[in-house]
């Protein structure tokens, strides 16, 4: 009986060490930002070019 109980004590210690030596996930990461400042850099430069073609017309 005190061998068996040994064993199962020395098991669960084993299984719990493998259970709490393993890393949490990963928290998710912030969205991409990349395709919206590339659409205001499109934004503005036809902004740019309206402006631009307008101010050259009334001359």
């Amino acid at each position: 009986m005190n061998k068996k109980l040994n064993f199962i004590i020395i098991i669960a210690f084993c299984c719990l060490n493998v259970i709490f030596a393993q890393d949490p996930p990963p928290l998710p990461d912030a969205p991409n930002q990349g395709p919206i400042n590339g659409l205001m850099f499109l934004a503005i430069i036809g902004i740019l070019i309206a402006a631009k073609s307008y101010f050259n017309r009334s001359k």
